[in-house]
């Protein structure tokens, strides 16, 4: 990166200020602020001077939209820090020392480790973009550490994975329109591989090669309760419904059966943005707005959500996923704990055959100072109610919604689409109307029924409709989320999984009742910030259990369907016909989505009881909370 020089000192004007900077100072792994006073401008060149104890000189140039100035511009002109253009260095070696995070609480500058006798900072403020309809819950970029982007629909030429750029991804200008919500354009971002810098202009291409992730921005919402919380809870859960084979047949007979008027047309969610300095509502009235749970349990404007299911990079350098020769669908299997495999990439294997203890703390290890976690259920909640509203797959009005069409890889190779929408339920094999194909070439751009995230036809797979949404919501693998029951007779105790040989990984009691009282020493859990916790119980239809937000429930009334002469019994929610199996003592972990398997059933309302336990057709996603 270059470095913009001071001008010459002009010594014919110097005046005194006392500008308050905190400091970060790493001792013995605690954080320290600290508070100095910095003297001896030099109107001229506009330079803050002084200071600090024993860590010697140091000096702050402030820009405004590149034009050196006098003070900090304020923050109520709409001005915020640029973390990628600004800097401090070593001016004995000329190396950059330091990473410039800026609080905006405080409205002042965090250093960490400076520790040199002469340090210059070049801090460069501009005007960023604010959709208005966001009310405040605008994109975070996390003090820099993400790459705001732009994906433009470019059919590749060359089917080269390094040129096979579908979705050609440019660095976005902030302080242009990079994303707008009216438009279902949502925010994306971009992690850089180790040790690539974030030297890109505004407009210029960033090679694949130097992604390592990708991430969506999912604003802080509040919306409308559907019925209300006595509703929720006096739903008549099953209705036997049987010999239905074929989509069009479950939705006209949910009608026939349904009283609750428009419930099974697949209506959105009427959703308002909100940044968080909004009260909360705690009204469960039918009609009333609700500040959605997944914003308020880490008090946030939004979260990132990896754009695609976790790949496992099968390199064992994780050098660049070019080099995917010896790379395959079982190699993507691993119960481990391994932070420094993840990749969020189309185009890649999703890892699984995990421990939803190890998907957890690899999630949580990722990047601890982006606040990196295993998506919660209420978090999948939450981009689901996106999805399904006019911002996502609805209209303007919230009367029609398509839905988001499966990934039907069956190596379960992320950001893939069905050329078809499925017409009949789940299926144990590829039959016609539920199509799959296995595909093991990850050059491959397309086979038989199956599209690649390169082609635009995969764009009918992601949550927008376009290259901006998330993919792999509905079918690839199951995803496990952090959503687990209670534990019998003990209140508050998330329970492993069912018994010694399925399980977790975490710590906890057994919830199968043949378990006898022991115990799986394992995992600590973290805090409960962290999970989602559910009612014990021994039945999978007790979605009264669910939480208003979390994808469960709301997606009622519920029903029993028998496929193939009765011999197949699924139960299906009323949001597109999808999966609805609630925990319960043999299965008390969520899964989400759905798999390629599952035909109609799939889909980003799906859900599903699980045991919590490595499985090879289960995978997770993760989340950055600024």
């Amino acid at each position: 990166m270059k470095l913009k020089r001071f001008k010459e000192r002009d010594n014919k004007r110097i005046g005194i200020i006392v500008f308050t900077i905190v400091c970060i100072l790493l001792v013995s792994g605690v954080i320290i602020y600290r508070t100095f006073a910095i003297f001896e401008v030099r109107t001229n060149q506009n330079v803050i001077k002084g200071k600090v104890g024993d860590m010697g000189d140091i000096e702050f140039a402030f820009y405004k939209d590149d034009a050196l100035v006098k003070e900090v511009p304020k923050k109520d002109e709409g001005y915020s820090l640029d973390t990628s253009s600004s800097y401090c260095i070593d001016m004995t070696t000329g190396k950059q020392i330091s990473n410039v995070n800026w609080n905006d609480e405080r409205w002042s500058i965090e250093l960490k480790d400076i520790t040199t006798t002469k340090t210059k900072c070049y801090l460069h403020f501009k005007k960023i973009y604010k959709e208005t309809i966001l009310n405040g819950a605008i994109p975070d970029l996390m003090n820099g550490r993400l790459v705001p982007v732009k994906i433009w629909e470019e059919k590749p030429t060359d089917i080269k994975y390094v040129e096979a750029t579908g979705g050609k991804v440019t660095k976005a200008d902030i302080t242009d329109k990079w994303y707008s919500y009216t438009d279902k354009q949502w925010a994306n971002a971009v992690i850089l591989r180790d040790g690539k810098s974030d030297d890109y202009a505004s407009g210029e291409e960033i090679p694949e090669s130097d992604i390592e992730s990708y991430f969506v921005w999912i604003p802080r919402y509040k919306y409308q309760l559907q019925d209300s919380e006595e509703k929720f809870n006096s739903y008549q859960t099953v209705t036997d419904l049987k010999n239905l084979s074929d989509a069009s047949s479950v939705y006209s007979a949910m009608k026939e059966t349904n009283t609750d008027g428009n419930k099974a047309t697949n209506h959105g969610f009427v959703i308002t943005f909100e940044g968080k300095d909004n009260t909360i509502s705690t009204s469960l009235e039918q009609g009333t707005t609700i500040i959605h749970p997944a914003f308020t349990s880490f008090d946030s404007n939004g979260f990132w959500v990896a754009k695609f299911e976790t790949g496992y990079n099968q390199n064992e350098d994780n050098s660049n996923v070019i080099s995917t020769t010896s790379w395959s669908t079982q190699g993507a299997q691993k119960n481990k704990q391994a932070s420094t495999k993840v990749i969020i990439k189309p185009n890649v294997y999703s890892w699984r055959g995990i421990q939803v203890a190890n998907a957890f703390y690899t999630a949580y290890e990722y990047f601890r100072d982006l606040e990196s976690h295993l998506m919660k259920n209420m978090e999948w909640g939450a981009v689901a109610y996106l999805t399904q509203s006019k911002y996502g797959r609805c209209n303007g009005n919230n009367t029609n919604c398509t839905e988001v069409r499966i990934n039907n890889n069956s190596s379960y190779i992320t950001g893939y689409s069905t050329e078809q929408e499925p017409t009949c339920g789940y299926t144990a094999t590829s039959l016609s109307c539920n199509s799959y194909e296995r595909s093991n070439d990850l050059l491959t751009l397309e086979s038989g029924s199956i599209r690649s995230y390169y082609l635009k036809e995969s764009q009918k797979s992601s949550t927008t409709g376009n290259y901006s949404g998330i993919y792999d919501m509905a079918g690839g693998a199951w995803e496990y989320v952090m959503g687990v029951m209670q534990a019998k007779d003990e209140v508050a105790i998330p329970t492993s999984g069912p018994n010694t040989t399925s399980n977790s990984g975490f710590n906890g009691p057994y919830s199968n009742d043949s378990s006898n009282g022991s115990k799986m020493d394992g995992k600590a859990w973290p805090s409960s910030k962290y999970y989602d916790l559910y009612d014990y119980n021994t039945s999978d239809i007790t979605y009264q259990r669910g939480h208003l937000g979390d994808g469960t429930k709301e997606f009622g009334p519920f029903y029993q369907v028998s496929y193939n002469n009765g011999e197949t019994v699924r139960h299906i929610g009323s949001y597109n016909a999808d999966d609805s199996f609630f925990i319960d003592h043999g299965h008390p972990w969520f899964m989400r989505g759905g798999s390629y398997t599952n035909g109609t059933e799939t889909g980003v309302g799906a859900f599903l009881r699980t045991y919590g336990s490595a499985a090879t057709y289960a995978s997770f996603r993760i989340v950055l909370t600024p």
